[in-house]
């Protein structure tokens, strides 16, 4: 883990708007640590908080919108993809709004998100610490209860887990259209920067397929939440197929 850096309160350069997207997936987190970039992002609020009951003025946002309590963050992510295609930004960050227990060791403000964002390379996919890679080859209906498994899924997860009628495999075929790879290398967290071109290296109707499976589980907990946030890295870039487990 990296050492822990001072946290800037404000950009170190002017940034545009047309290049820089935030999306953030809230649920009753404070948004406070938004506050700094707060013109770049898009909150999507799916614990339904209303004003007169919040810390933050909504309005400050570049956007504020209420979706339905249904997948975790890969729901929001996905929403915002599919509904926002032909006008994203040229970098983007799609974040938990509660990301710093996962990333702090290495980046530890939005501020510092930001400039991390703005280095992200095409087919590159930065999850801000470089730890939260890791190789999977779960294909075949995952055992969570697996030790291995637990930097994905807690206990307290499990317990109210909604399973899936379908494999990893099977998802990934119905919305790549491809078989998929021996393996990938994935991003725990759901908490990643990335650039328009790279997402754009699949075809809006990818994440709509994607999207569709979080709408017919219809939970606030479903399966299919944990199966796509291993798919992020290599939906966007092939860069992160593997002909096998490196980095287990």
């Amino acid at each position: 883990m990296g050492s822990v850096i001072p946290s800037p309160t404000t950009l170190p350069w002017p940034v545009s708007t047309a290049s820089l997207g935030v999306v953030v997936a809230r649920f009753k987190e404070d948004l406070t640590p938004w506050l700094p970039v707060s013109k770049y992002a898009y909150v999507y609020d799916q614990g339904h908080i209303p004003q007169s009951n919040d810390t933050v003025n909504h309005d400050d946002f570049r956007s504020y919108v209420q979706l339905r309590n249904l997948g975790r963050e890969g729901q929001t992510h996905l929403h915002h993809i599919v509904h926002h295609y032909d006008k994203l930004e040229d970098y983007m960050i799609f974040c938990q709004a509660a990301p710093f227990d996962l990333i702090g060791d290495v980046v530890n403000s939005t501020i510092q998100m930001v400039e991390v964002a703005l280095q992200v390379k095409r087919n590159e996919v930065n999850p801000f610490n470089p730890a939260l890679f890791h190789d999977v080859n779960d294909w075949a209906k995952i055992n969570w209860t697996d030790p291995k498994e637990s930097i994905w899924m807690t206990p307290s997860q499990l317990a109210s887990l909604v399973f899936a009628p379908y494999t990893p495999a099977e998802l990934w075929h119905f919305v790549l259209r491809e078989h998929h790879p021996p393996a990938i290398r994935a991003a725990h967290g759901g908490t990643f920067a990335v650039r328009r071109e790279t997402i754009r290296n699949q075809p809006r109707e990818v994440y709509e397929r994607a999207l569709k499976k979080f709408v017919e589980a219809n939970a606030t907990n479903p399966e299919v939440g944990f199966m796509w946030e291993r798919f992020w890295t290599a939906t966007f870039s092939n860069k992160y197929w593997l002909p096998e487990v490196e980095n287990p």
